[in-house]
């Protein structure tokens, strides 16, 4: 595909570069060993090996000005660059964007209240006064942070490494959660590893601060009752525990902490209220979005520090977590994605497949692993 100046603007045509035209781009840039157009009549070019990560990223957005793309891969040792024509990228509007996020602000709302009026302990025994639309608008309002800023890390990054992607797509749903999330659609590849991995990377670690900031509100909305009106209650209240609740929500309600954010007398005991729920389905869906599976975030990760076997291998071993720790529809949905999916196994693929991931990157990977293990919980949740 080529660009001809019409007087009106530019125009695409379907016609590659010339040849000569190619050879030349690519030597401006990288060390040419060998060019030939192949059988399948794709321009490809044998490249020296070498540190070629930042040169070739140069080509890619010289590439695009010609409605090209560029991509990198090694055989036999040997670097192998092919231009294939680039897909046009059409304007959307963000009108939807813009309507299902209104729609599940109304249906996390629902959720909330639903949560709050058919909860006694909450809405007759310990806040009899409290406003329904109040507590279900505070709901509303930590749960679409955690995933609205999960959503928007990955859009950031996005923006940082020109890769052209749409806003989040929010997806309501029924009570008691009232959504299933949101998405961002990726318009353009990522061009290398590095930034394959910070798109996968940055959405999990946002939403885990987000996560545990909601997790900090709830102890602070918290209602406090005396050691008496705790055996009242009997068995309507428990500590929170392992598994039933992440090991994140040990840490951030373990005395030490409790007393240092709340005063709390040796008497008194904090009872949680539903935003404590709201940070539990926030820890849910960063668990799952950070296990190592096919085009999840982490397994977007785990195609940038593993490759396309290690990938797939992941995701075959985050699939049996998640059939075993309960989520097996969850799981069954993932693997029907995978199977009619004309891509079947295979991530999100770089442009770039040779250049390494960068060491500091590679470090981060443990952190990923530590916040999938801090928000993991079998499929039992605290208030259900």
């Amino acid at each position: 595909m080529s660009y001809e100046n019409t007087g009106k603007g530019t125009k695409r045509t379907n016609a590659l570069p010339p040849f000569a035209e190619l050879k030349a781009l690519v030597s401006s840039k990288l060390n040419v060993v060998d060019a030939f157009v192949d059988a399948r009549n794709i321009p490809t070019f044998m490249i020296a090996p070498g540190i070629v990560e930042e040169k070739f990223k140069e080509l890619v957005f010289e590439s695009y000005d010609r409605g090209l793309t560029p991509t990198l891969r090694q055989d036999n040792g040997h670097f192998i660059l092919r231009f294939f024509i680039r897909p046009a990228i059409k304007k959307v509007s963000n009108r939807r964007n813009i309507l299902l996020f209104a729609v599940t602000l109304l249906t996390i709302f629902l959720a909330g209240y639903y949560l709050w009026t058919t909860n006694e302990l909450w809405s007759k025994l310990l806040m009899p006064m409290a406003s329904p639309y109040a507590q279900a608008a505070l709901f509303t309002v930590c749960l679409i942070s955690i995933i609205g800023v999960h959503e928007m890390a990955h859009k950031l990054t996005c923006d940082f490494h020109k890769i052209k992607a749409t806003f989040p797509f929010f997806v309501p749903g029924p009570p008691p959660f009232g959504t299933f999330g949101a998405v961002i659609s990726l318009k353009s590849p990522p061009i290398n590893r590095n930034q394959l991995f910070d798109l996968g990377i940055s959405g999990p670690i946002a939403g885990f601060i987000a996560t545990i900031i909601v997790g900090i509100l709830s102890i602070l909305t918290s209602t406090m009752i005396s050691e008496s009106q705790l055996a009242e209650l009997g068995g309507m209240v428990g500590p929170v525990t392992w598994p039933s609740s992440p090991l994140l929500f040990l840490l951030i309600t373990h005395p030490s902490v409790s007393s240092l954010m709340l005063h709390v007398p040796k008497e008194m005991t904090p009872i949680l209220g539903q935003v404590i729920f709201a940070a539990w389905i926030g820890s849910l869906l960063t668990f799952l979005n950070t296990l190592p599976i096919w085009q999840l975030d982490g397994g977007h990760v785990a195609r940038a520090v593993l490759g396309p076997k290690g990938h797939k291998m992941a995701s075959v071993v985050g699939l049996g977590v998640l059939f075993f720790s309960g989520f097996w529809v969850f799981a069954l949905l993932l693997l029907f994605f995978i199977m009619v999916g004309r891509r079947s196994w295979a991530g999100v693929e770089p442009l770039d497949d040779v250049s390494p991931l960068s060491n500091s990157r590679k470090m981060s990977f443990f952190i990923l692993l530590v916040i999938s293990a801090l928000c993991f919980s079998p499929l039992v949740s605290p208030l259900l």
